[in-house]
């Protein structure tokens, strides 16, 4: 029974891709203000819990005030499940409170609420502290906007948290102008965290992952999501690699291309319970599916690497200086994640021993992001070019020999999770990268009162 309830619970994805996706639909309103979803599960919730104090008597309640009771209590699979639908019922009242007050009052605008709610979906009091930090910057703002002219502030004197918030703004506002310049990536991009999220759907009412005889749920799920960020982050890259007018429609063209062939097969073949790459139940076409998997991914490498040879070419000495810097070192990380993908088709998966590959995949493509960010908050704290690029510098070794540490460990046919010199390595790398990442962070904090004007042209 308490496997069936949490198989029904499933269904409440559809409230939260609701709440995400479209937002302003009046369909999406008329739910959240019946709390569907969230009496739904509760219902839910009700009937497992009864079930269970039938069963086990009301004195269950008494291993709740001590650590030793909770975990021996979780550690029964039916209270276990039950105890989810809880986290997901509450989770669910939660993302509710901040789509209603912010519909109401609009402290956060449309997309940045649909982060936060993805945010509160994964880790629930993470999303809830995200909302209400930036709706206490929102506030403040307003407040100071709503003073009267004899207590207001001296003209050209900002309060910290208006320069944050005016930053943030800014910011948000440059990276929707990029995506909407680049609709057609931007457009794919949309499609791949779609499809990725109805893998999820999927996975949440089948009760199970495994697609008979060689699918794997959670296999393109992950693909899914990870091409959608890709995405996103090229339609942001790609105007800093000053294309012709020519040669930027061919080039989006060759990748629209691409990522739908891949989005596809990998989502299609998979919901057909066939391995999309290396199919051993499949007949000769599925086999030359996998094998344009992968010419698709070379495709994706080579397109990859005109955009990033038409950036390392630009001179460093401009304002986009530190940004361009950033993304060689991005660039070079992203080749590592396209070294690990060969890899894994050399071995016909993603284990090597009892490591595995996916990790230094994911490492080496999210440089591309995490490199980046670092310089662009360097550039909103006006910091001088040449302190600026030996941050950056800084950071771009630390990530790569991150990536390298991942990288021996799996060599070793070691998985991750295990301390080693290797792992030890790595994790001292990433602190570094966080370090510097924490200090830009701090730079444009203090300088956002004076100038929270550099976040437009640090993403125009």
């Amino acid at each position: 029974m308490y496997v069936f309830l949490f198989n029904l619970a499933g269904w409440a994805m559809v409230g939260w891709l609701l709440m995400i996706v479209l937002p302003a639909w009046r369909v999406t309103r008329w739910i959240v203000r019946t709390s569907a979803f969230p009496v739904f599960l509760s219902l839910l919730y009700v009937v497992g819990i009864v079930a269970l104090l039938a069963r086990m008597g009301p004195g269950m309640m008494a291993d709740f005030g001590n650590a030793e009771g909770v975990m021996w209590l979780l550690g029964n699979p039916d209270l276990a499940l039950v105890a989810w639908i809880h986290l997901l019922a509450f989770d669910q009242a939660v993302a509710l409170m901040i789509y209603r007050d912010n519909l109401q009052h609009r402290w956060i605008p449309l997309p940045l609420q649909s982060v936060v709610l993805v945010a509160t979906l994964m880790l629930g009091p993470v999303g809830l502290l995200s909302y209400l930090g930036l709706r206490r910057l929102s506030r403040s703002r307003r407040a100071a906007r709503a003073q009267p002219a004899e207590t207001a502030p001296v003209v050209g004197r900002i309060t910290a948290e208006d320069g944050v918030a005016a930053a943030v703004r800014q910011a948000a506002g440059g990276v929707l102008a990029a995506w909407r310049r680049e609709w057609a990536l931007t457009s794919v991009a949309l499609l791949g965290l779609a499809l990725g999220a109805a893998c999820a759907v999927a996975i949440a009412v089948r009760g199970s992952q495994l697609v008979a005889p060689e699918g794997h749920l959670r296999k393109a799920m992950t693909f899914d999501v990870a091409i959608g960020i890709y995405l996103l982050t090229l339609a942001l890259c790609v105007p800093l690699a000053r294309f012709s007018a020519r040669g930027l429609a061919v080039w989006r063209a060759f990748t629209v291309l691409v990522m739908l062939y891949v989005l596809v097969v990998e989502t299609g073949q998979i919901a057909r319970g066939l391995d999309p790459r290396f199919s051993r139940a499949g007949g000769i076409p599925d086999q030359l599916l996998g094998a344009g998997m992968f010419l698709g991914a070379i495709g994706i490498m080579v397109l990859f690497g005109v955009m990033a040879w038409a950036i390392v070419r630009r001179r460093l000495d401009g304002a986009d200086g530190p940004l361009l810097l950033a993304l060689r070192w991005g660039a070079v990380s992203t080749f590592a994640a396209f070294a690990a993908g060969f890899w894994m088709s050399a071995v016909q998966g993603s284990k090597v021993g009892a490591g595995s590959i996916l990790p230094l995949h994911a490492a080496g493509f999210h440089g591309l992001q995490a490199l980046p960010l670092v310089a662009i908050l360097l550039t909103w704290a006006g910091m001088r070019a040449g302190r600026a690029h030996a941050r950056i510098h800084a950071a771009g070794a630390a990530w790569l020999a991150a990536c390298a540490a991942i990288a021996w460990q799996t060599a070793a046919g070691r998985p991750v999770t295990e301390f080693s010199p290797a792992m030890a390595l790595a994790a001292a790398a990433l602190l570094a990268w966080a370090a510097v990442a924490a200090l830009a962070a701090r730079a444009w904090l203090a300088a956002a009162p004076a100038s929270p004007a550099p976040a437009q042209s640090a993403l125009a």
